[in-house]
């Protein structure tokens, strides 16, 4: 590298790595503000990227800029810089393994390369390589330049790469973990979990699942990784430990990662009986209530009951549970939860409270002669986890679709309970759906005072279903209480369901503004919140459609007057109003969103 090299970040706008330093200074002990955007570069490399280029394309140009550099005798690490920048490759399509295995990439000056482009690059693609050129190659010195440029949150899970093969770099992993969040953080976690290392093990367990974005096979590594059963069974007092347990076994429950992590965990049966002798001795907390409080409902009608228990273990565990729950320790808690001026709080205490009431009967309920019994329970989850509303069906008190199908949950009440009506016709019907690919059918069918359950589809290999039938009355009775039975509705759920059926029964409402309605629902994170979609002037029709159009979203703020009240007061509003001057464009493409008038989201 020569001497222009050395003086040219001094003739350039601010470096990457010092705009992530001073971000740093200001926030020193939390992840930076938005990830450290907009990055100094963001208008430009919007500008140039382009993802319509094939991914080998991309590759390619990129290893010959890099073997021209290389392989020359006179090299200038700013014009490769240079080069590097005007490439058209988008961020996400360079990764360390592109350079895996390339003869002409000496060890040595692959390290000086990445080092000089990780401290001095001012534009993201450049920095993006010289982390790349790090991985496996950096030194433990290196350590402070790759975690400040990990702060940045398109580098941070590079960055957790490069730091996981250098000797000792276990603090650093868990310096940087603690300033990220969402992937970066989870990759952090996963990448100690890999190492092993015992320094890291008490920051695993009382930190890491602080990150309440965390999914299943995170959570498993974790448990796995400090031996969890082991501790819950340990003669240690220590409530971090059951708080974070209880954290970490709800995290294993979890549909968001492409299959519920809880069956993988070969430990499982042990840290949930371990989890509730823990909870009877722990101070009563919030997270230790909510906790107790999902894997009880789990024990009964969800994954945690189809483990393999020994004999009479299952009972016991969730007996113990529910005594914990139903025992009056939790009082004070609650009331001073109630009182939290933190809003997520407030919410857990309400669905704790609302969930202490509803505890369901024993869901075991045997079949009469060669007739099954249905049973169905809508569980809603605690709010901070984010999860989706359940519709757990039970068949002889078994959990039949927590049974066949792991990849995700059930459908939620809205969608599901109107299609288990039993008519004369057959019908299949989709039980759950996968987050990535797959779902669980069933054919439903009616033969006089006979329902029947058959034709099962896309179950676990390893199970068999085999057909149910039930005395057609109460199956129409079971479906029927379960529609109507609304008690497990907060605020925003019932005003959501409410407002959608207005729209379905009254189209006019939106057709008047040449719109259609999409979807109208609430979070169960955000229980003072209803979303409305729609689209204008009408649904996309095809892929190749060119004709434009837009997704709308209404964001809707829940108040204190009845539901009625509130439904007439946006119906008003959708009456008067062209909703699209207060929704917010939420689909499309630019270019429709210029055709049509409305302006992009930046």
């Amino acid at each position: 590298m020569n001497v222009a090299d050395e003086r040219w970040p001094l003739d350039h706008r601010p470096s990457l790595f010092d705009h992530a330093s001073r971000l740093h200074e200001l926030t020193p002990d939390q992840p930076l503000p938005d990830g450290g955007r907009p990055y100094p570069d963001e208008i430009a490399d919007h500008e140039r990227r382009d993802d319509t280029v094939p991914p080998d394309e991309n590759r390619a140009a990129l290893l010959s800029t890099l073997e021209a550099f290389f392989t020359a005798p006179d090299r200038s690490v700013r014009a490769l810089h240079d080069r590097i920048g005007a490439l058209r490759t988008p961020l996400w399509a360079i990764r360390p393994k592109v350079l895996d295995d390339l003869p002409w990439l000496h060890p040595d000056l692959a390290r000086h390369t990445g080092l000089w482009l990780a401290r001095h690059a001012t534009d993201c693609l450049p920095a993006m390589v010289g982390l790349c050129l790090l991985v496996g190659r950096a030194r433990p010195e290196d350590i402070p330049l790759v975690r400040t440029l990990g702060l940045l949150r398109c580098f941070g899970s590079t960055a957790v790469g490069v730091l996981e093969q250098v000797p000792g770099a276990a603090d650093a992993l868990i310096w940087l973990a603690e300033r990220s969040t969402g992937r970066p953080r989870s990759q952090a976690v996963a990448a100690m979990c890999r190492l092993g290392d015992p320094t890291t093990f008490p920051w695993l367990l009382r930190r890491a699942t602080d990150d309440r974005g965390m999914v299943g096979r995170y959570a498993r590594q974790i448990a796995e990784t400090v031996s969890l059963a082991d501790m819950l069974e340990s003669g240690d007092p220590d409530d971090e430990i059951t708080i974070h347990a209880g954290k970490l076994l709800q995290a294993l429950l979890s549909s968001r990662d492409y299959s519920v992590q809880l069956h993988e965990y070969a430990d499982a049966c042990r840290a949930i009986a371990g989890f509730a002798i823990r909870a009877e001795t722990a101070s009563p907390t919030l997270d230790v209530l909510a906790a107790a409080i999902t894997l009880a409902e789990d024990l009964r009608t969800g994954h945690a009951a189809c483990l393999p228990w020994a004999a009479g273990e299952r009972a016991a565990t969730r007996e113990r549970l529910e005594r914990l729950v139903a025992s009056p320790r939790w009082a004070q808690t609650l009331a001073e939860s109630w009182c939290s001026p933190d809003q997520m709080t407030r919410w857990r205490a309400g669905w704790a409270a609302q969930t202490m009431r509803d505890v369901p009967p024993d869901p075991v309920r045997p079949g009469d002669g060669e007739l099954n019994q249905l049973a169905i329970r809508i569980v809603v989850p605690d709010p901070v986890l984010d999860e989706q509303v359940e519709t757990r069906l039970l068949v002889d008190g078994h959990p039949v679709v927590a049974e066949a199908f792991r990849k995700g949950g059930a459908f939620e009440p809205e969608y599901l309970l109107g299609a288990l009506e039993a008519t004369d016709k057959s019908r299949e019907v989709r039980l759950a759906e996968a987050y990535c690919c797959g779902a669980l059918h069933v054919t439903i069918a009616r033969d006089g005072d006979t329902v029947t359950w058959r034709d099962w589809r896309d179950w676990r290999a390893d199970t068999t279903l085999a057909p149910f039938h039930f005395q057609a009355e109460q199956y129409d009775e079971t479906v029927a209480q379960a529609v109507h039975d609304h008690g497990w509705e907060w605020t925003a759920r019932g005003l959501a369901r409410k407002l959608n059926a207005l729209l379905l029964e009254n189209p006019s409402l939106l057709a008047n503004w040449q719109c259609e309605v999409g979807e109208v629902f609430a979070r169960t994170s955000e229980q003072d919140t209803v979303r409305m979609t729609f689209w204008y002037p009408h649904p996309p029709s095809g892929l190749d459609d060119d004709d434009p159009w837009l997704q709308f979203e209404w964001v809707i703020s829940v108040d204190d007057t009845d539901l009625d009240t509130q439904v007439a007061h946006l119906t008003n509003r959708l009456h008067g109003t062209d909703p699209k001057t207060y929704a917010r464009v939420v689909g499309g493409s630019r270019e429709y969103a210029n055709r049509l008038g409305f302006p992009w989201p930046s």
